[in-house]
């Protein structure tokens, strides 16, 4: 079979070879462009893709990886930019499809500076693999980035592999449950959806369930293949690849639960069907020294050992890593070598406390996005609500001018009959008081959709406001799992900017008002709020306040300040009176003069620190940018304690 492969090969290279011979003799002499060798390799690699998709030829990507490699490099030494972009294209995809991201990552990054020059398809799988790439190196931060240009350019919607390779399974399988679309019948990508469902439920331990999506997509590959012998639209061995795959994890999850049944048989099947699949195999692999072990066959487990750790050169699969170093443990320990033994395990718990250190790091990081995305998603909600109103107004106000011309001509033409011919009195009368009780039943119909309209506002504001607390909740349980004390800070300063913006809501919703929120109120319950979390018992502060009674704003422009009260009494209660127990005075006063507001926070305290500037940065850069929202003025007062002054016009 492998000779048949090769022979066809070849026939392909001599035929696209031939043809460009052809071409060559064929055309005038004053007009042949030379075809270099990198040209005639991106077209050999054209017309092999097409013909392989069709016979159901598969090729060894190392010798495609050579040549690419080869070609691309010649073409840089010549400085053509053009073919080496060109060339560089398929050497990505090559060198992803071998798992080598460190050797990946560069081309693609190189490929993504000139993204203008790419079709919207390739430009889609280029951010895919990038995407994957940086997942598996563990760099969070680029991989979101790359997320978020994703779902800029309506690619995909979701966050879901970014939650499971931060650890967050949970969130992840809401994500993915809520926004990823079962893919319709008989199409890989509703084999590969079901491979996903599966391995995020074995990654969060629940075998059963994970059996369950596996066994589901066997299911699914067994349709294939029936609907495959008349429709012709399948590859056989991809087909024959999914079956074994599938039946490979379902035996890892017997496996998981103590059963050994037919393990190594379908393992065995599994790894011989996964030629284009090293990490697929490499798992495998690694399931089988589980069974050799248990059976006692010691030198079976160590050849496949062996055999995965090979593979695994030039691979970046944190997860194989892991299950790599555990089953070298594990073999060493049944033969009984403990110092090989504990030297693995010692590799495993450092690898596996690196691995958690940074998840820890990127679910930080995650964290920050979330509260992004609520935000974006919060000002768009808000935006289509204010355009929903406005619309609703516009209805009104036409409906009104309707009824009052409506009743205009009615009341001209009752009093020109009137004028004109009193017999016809009764007549007009019976009229009139039809159309008011038209008119009457329009009134009732009205007020009753504005008190409907006003239930749905109220209803939204309650429901932003428990949104926002579950936030909160959140980042308390991930407080409690964390004993960081630099991450603990940063989570309750995070936690403290969102029950700040949930003050706003509860507050639109206990009023009623649903366009201006009082300050007093808000004010008030902010720093009691602050208080309660800062103030150390032995303290003496006082609390004073001068805020105009009467003064309402706008939502945006009292979150903004909600905001900037927020970081700027957190900061007094936590540095200004560290060395002042007794008399220390926080005050917060917010003034209206005619166009104009003035919010001031002062306190006696000890005054800004330098050791404290870089802990109080983000606070200070987050009052900046809400005066740059409201077009603020924002000076600052060193003397006798630290005063903030902002000014801003209404």
């Amino acid at each position: 079979m492998k000779r048949t492969k090769a022979y066809i090969l070849i026939i392909i290279l001599i035929f696209s070879f031939a043809k460009v011979y052809a071409n060559f003799l064929t055309t005038d002499p004053t007009k042949i462009n030379v075809v270099n060798s990198g040209r005639l390799l991106l077209r050999s690699w054209d017309s092999i893709l097409i013909l392989a998709s069709k016979n159901n030829i598969a090729f060894s990507n190392p010798e495609w990886e050579r040549k690419f490699e080869k070609e691309y490099k010649k073409a840089i030494y010549t400085k053509d930019d053009s073919l080496a972009f060109e060339l560089s294209i398929p050497l990505s995809f090559i060198y992803h499809s071998e798992t080598k991201f460190s050797k990946g990552i560069p081309i693609l990054q190189n490929i993504l500076k000139h993204k203008e020059k790419l079709d919207k398809e390739t430009y889609k799988h280029i951010l895919i693999k990038i995407e994957e790439e940086y997942r598996a190196s563990n760099e969070i931060a680029d991989a979101i980035s790359i997320r978020k240009e994703r779902i800029a350019n309506n690619f995909i919607n979701n966050y879901w592999e970014i939650y499971k390779d931060c650890g967050l399974y949970e969130a992840a399988k809401k994500d993915l449950l809520q926004f990823v679309t079962i893919p319709e019948k008989n199409t890989y990508n509703r084999l590969h959806y079901y491979f996903l469902l599966g391995d995020l439920y074995s990654s969060m331990k629940a075998f059963d369930s994970a059996k369950a999506a596996y066994l589901t997509g066997y299911r699914e590959t067994i349709a294939c293949i029936k609907y495959n012998e008349t429709a012709k639209t399948f590859i056989k061995e991809k087909l024959s690849y999914w079956e074994t795959s599938f039946k490979g994890f379902i035996t890892k999850c017997n496996i998981e639960k103590g059963d050994f049944d037919d393990a190594i048989i379908n393992l065995k099947n599994d790894i011989n069907n996964s030629i284009d699949n090293p990490d697929n195999k490499i798992e495998k692999m690694i399931v089988l020294t589980k069974c050799f072990i248990h059976f006692k066959q010691y030198s079976e487990a160590k050849k496949y050992l062996d055999s995965a750790q090979n593979l695994m050169a030039e691979k970046m699969s944190k997860p194989l890593s892991l299950d790599l170093l555990l089953n070298y443990s594990e073999y060493f320990n049944a033969i009984n070598n403990n110092d090989s033994s504990l030297f693995y395990y010692k590799k495993y718990n450092n690898y596996k406390d690196t691995l958690y250190n940074k998840i820890q790091k990127n679910q930080s990081i995650l964290l920050l996005v979330q509260l992004e995305v609520s935000n974006r998603r919060s000002e768009l909600l808000k935006s289509n609500q204010s355009l929903q109103d406005s619309n609703k107004e516009n209805i009104q106000q036409r409906t009104a001018l309707l009824i009052l011309l409506f009743f205009l001509v009615i009341s001209i033409t009752i009093t020109t009959a009137i004028y004109l011919n009193n017999i016809a009195n009764k007549k007009s009368k019976n009229k009139i008081e039809a159309q008011n009780i038209l008119i009457n039943a329009h009134s009732l119909k009205m007020e009753s959709q504005f008190n409907h309209n006003e239930t749905l506002l109220k209803e939204l504001h309650h429901r932003v406001k428990n949104n926002l607390q579950v936030m909160y909740s959140l980042l308390n349980l991930q407080k409690r799992r964390n004993k960081d004390n630099d991450i603990i800070e940063t989570l309750s300063s995070i936690q403290n900017r969102i029950q700040t913006m949930a003050l706003v809501h509860q507050n639109l919703y206990v009023s009623g008002d649903f366009e201006l929120v009082e300050i007093l109120n808000y004010i008030k319950t902010l720093a009691t709020h602050l208080e309660s979390i800062y103030k150390i018992d032995k303290q003496h502060i006082k609390v004073e306040f001068e805020i105009d009674e009467n003064l309402k704003l706008p939502i945006e422009t009292v979150v903004a300040i909600g905001l900037i009260v927020n970081e700027a009494v957190s900061n007094s209660f936590k540095y200004a009176f560290r060395h002042k127990k007794d008399n220390g005075i926080l005050k917060i006063r917010i003034v209206s003069k005619d166009i104009e507001v003035e919010v001031t926070v002062s306190d006696n305290g000890d005054g800004i620190q330098q050791k404290n500037n870089k802990e109080n940065s983000l606070g200070m850069k987050l009052i900046d940018l809400m005066c740059l929202q409201l077009k603020a003025t924002h000076t600052i007062e060193n003397m006798n304690g630290v005063t903030h002054l902002i000014k801003f016009n209404k």
